[in-house]
């Protein structure tokens, strides 16, 4: 097995749990708070052969989509915050207004050291885009408030074009862009 394969596993390790866990923690959250009925049922007609039923629509599409919302956050908050501190770090070392900025906000010690990689934001993006279109696909069949499945939507369009710019990063450092010298 390859390095670059076991460190990807090994990176997908924390949001594959975060996903599920996301979930689960959001639906029994819900049916602990509220007081919802609930039964656990074992039926092969789906992906999940164990699942929860609920006693009536309302509560179903009201757990499922603030579920769908919370496994979408947890997965969402930090993969933007990666996005953040990668692209802050990369401007400080090309730009002293940037660090000028940084000093004045206080926020030096945030940026100062870079152990986000483009690897570990691709593999958190990647994990927010299926769990996106999943919230998406339920909110298209009724199963998810139509916000839940937007939010959803606008959050893995905002990480995409974050691993993007940090994939423009990257490739700075191995090819430089001859356009940001001062020498032309």
């Amino acid at each position: 097995m390859s390095i670059l394969l076991k460190k990807a596993l090994k990176l997908s390790i924390l949001p594959a749990i975060l996903m599920i866990a996301g979930k689960f923690v959001g639906i029994m959250a819900l049916i602990i708070s509220y007081n919802l009925q609930f039964e656990v049922g074992n039926e092969i007609n789906g992906i999940f052969s164990t699942q929860i039923f609920l006693s009536d629509e309302v509560s179903t599409l009201f757990v499922n989509s603030i579920s769908d919302l919370s496994m979408i956050l947890i997965l969402g908050i930090p993969t933007i915050y990666m996005i953040i501190r990668t692209t802050i770090f990369q401007d400080t070392m090309n730009n002293p207004r940037t660090i000028a900025k940084i000093v004045k906000f206080n926020i030096l010690k945030w940026v100062t050291s870079n152990n986000t990689t483009f690897l570990k934001i691709f593999i958190w993006t990647t994990f927010l885009l299926i769990s996106s279109i999943i919230v998406i696909s339920n909110a298209i069949n009724g199963q998810t408030y139509i916000w839940v499945g937007i939010t959803s939507g606008i959050l893995s369009l905002l990480s995409i074009w974050g691993l993007i710019k940090t994939f423009e990063i990257e490739t700075d450092k191995v090819y430089p862009n001859n356009s940001k010298h001062s020498y032309y």
